[in-house]
């Protein structure tokens, strides 16, 4: 049978929906899954059944992948999944790093999820508030972030696997779309990841690409 055109699961914090040419997931719950990668609050996004916001996945396992070093493996960690970092604290594991306050709506033109996520990061961070709320119509998908705290950087990660070309607040990824920001405290920058791991090249190129984007306290994207 098809799959649902929506779909919540509070028990996992897991959000599925899907408008026009776009499919979006999103990860609500914590950081205390099996498996679980430091990532609540991240989303995947395809257009046309192709990856457009990804989750790397995981690298071929090894011994320190179940060991108490598992959050040192670069997959694994808040930076490189569709998140922000401040001051370079990262999410932490376990099941006090999660998400509250969750809002799912789902109407014919609109799906839509909100969540808080300040307790997805450690005191360290300095974070008082996050909020993020993101939205898919058939037309684009909305990410709107709204944080406050002492930290002094942050910036957001968008993580991608075809080339993203950036022009002032606009990034134009190759063949699938524009990200368009509001928000951004700076210019956006671009980090090239070659990818050698044989896991990980099952499912993508040996180029992968880290967009960040630096913000103070609210950032807005667009996808188009």
């Amino acid at each position: 049978p098809s799959p649902p055109s929506d779909i919540y699961y509070p028990s996992a914090g897991v959000f599925l929906a899907r408008r026009g040419r776009w499919f979006l997931a999103a990860k609500a719950g914590c950081n205390a899954d099996n498996h679980n990668h430091n990532d609540t609050g991240s989303v995947i996004l395809y257009r046309d059944g192709r990856p457009f916001l990804i989750d790397l996945g995981v690298e071929s396992y090894t011994q320190k992948t179940f060991s108490s070093r598992r959050y040192e493996i670069w997959t694994m960690q808040s930076q490189w999944h569709n998140l922000p970092t401040f001051d370079d604290i990262q999410q932490k594991d376990g099941a006090a790093f999660c998400a509250s306050d969750v809002h799912t709506s789902f109407s014919p033109d609109t799906a839509e999820i909100s969540m808080n996520l300040s307790a997805a990061w450690p005191e360290a961070a300095r974070l008082e508030y996050f909020t993020r709320t993101v939205r898919l119509t058939e037309k684009s998908f909305f990410l709107h972030d709204v944080c406050s705290g002492e930290y002094k950087t942050a910036f957001l990660s968008l993580m991608l696997c075809e080339t993203p070309h950036i022009d002032n607040c606009r990034v134009c990824v190759d063949t699938l779309g524009t990200l368009f920001f509001e928000g951004a405290d700076g210019p956006a920058e671009v980090d090239t990841l070659p990818i050698t791991d044989a896991r990980l090249r099952i499912a993508w190129p040996a180029v992968l690409y880290r967009l960040r984007i630096p913000f103070t306290n609210t950032l807005t994207v667009r996808a188009e």
